[in-house]
């Protein structure tokens, strides 16, 4: 039975907060650990290209199950990229380690202006706030930390569910979690991961924060823009 709560659906990283890319969590990392060194990001960028979860949406990876072993999982990427940029062996090792603590980080991520007064017009006209990413399995706590819990009633990272979007699974988990609304619309700022696997699922999606592509529904330039979209079409 469908639940009587309209439901959004809200993609995190690039959608409610600024873009916190990792390439500059490893830069960061690089600069803790190695400072006067004469690495620039765009050095890093081309071993950053693949070798997350999510660049396989299609492989489960439900066996990392705790956030020792999603991170154990990518500590050889970043291990790649501190070597491809000329970092000794053990040297990279030790640095791939701080990573994670740049990326949990709550500073690393800003909201947008328009992210607490969108989030609460839309919870005030009876709407409900899902945050379903494809991100670290710490996105709960870092949700907190922002402070978006006061809106937010549930948050599904990739990372502890173990499907990344446009995954059709990714989508059941957070729609099973919010009772199967009739009225159900994922908001996102990629189009293959949030809008099209929104879509393939028989969800209205709405792109922002990113330049509108052919044949696509609904863009918004803002959150703001985005509840006029979604109230225009309740």
């Amino acid at each position: 039975m469908a639940h009587s709560k309209p439901t959004i659906i809200w993609d995190f990283d690039g959608t409610l907060v600024h873009f916190a890319s990792w390439r500059m969590a490893l830069m960061d990392a690089l600069d803790e650990c190695e400072p006067g060194h004469n690495i620039d990001q765009e050095q890093m960028r081309p071993f950053l290209r693949d070798g997350f979860p999510w660049h396989r949406p299609e492989e489960p990876h439900t066996h990392l199950d705790t956030p020792e072993a999603w991170w154990s999982e990518l500590e050889p990427l970043f291990i790649g990229a501190f070597r491809g940029v000329g970092i000794e062996i053990e040297r990279a090792c030790e640095i791939a380690k701080q990573v994670r603590k740049q990326m949990t980080n709550p500073k690393r991520y800003t909201l947008y202006d328009d992210t607490f007064l969108t989030l609460a017009s839309l919870k005030e006209k009876g709407w409900r706030h899902i945050i379903l990413s494809n991100h670290m399995p710490e996105l709960p706590e870092i949700v907190r930390s922002l402070g978006l819990s006061r809106y937010v009633d549930m948050c599904f990272s990739s990372a502890i569910t173990g499907y990344e979007k446009p995954n059709h699974q990714a989508f059941n988990i957070a729609l099973e979690g919010a009772g199967y609304p009739k009225a159900v619309w994922v908001v996102g700022d990629n189009e293959e991961s949030d809008i099209r696997g929104a879509e393939a699922h028989g969800i209205p999606a709405i792109l922002v924060h990113n330049p509108p592509i052919d044949n696509m529904k609904y863009y918004a330039e803002s959150l703001f823009d985005v509840a006029r979209i979604i109230e225009g079409n309740a």
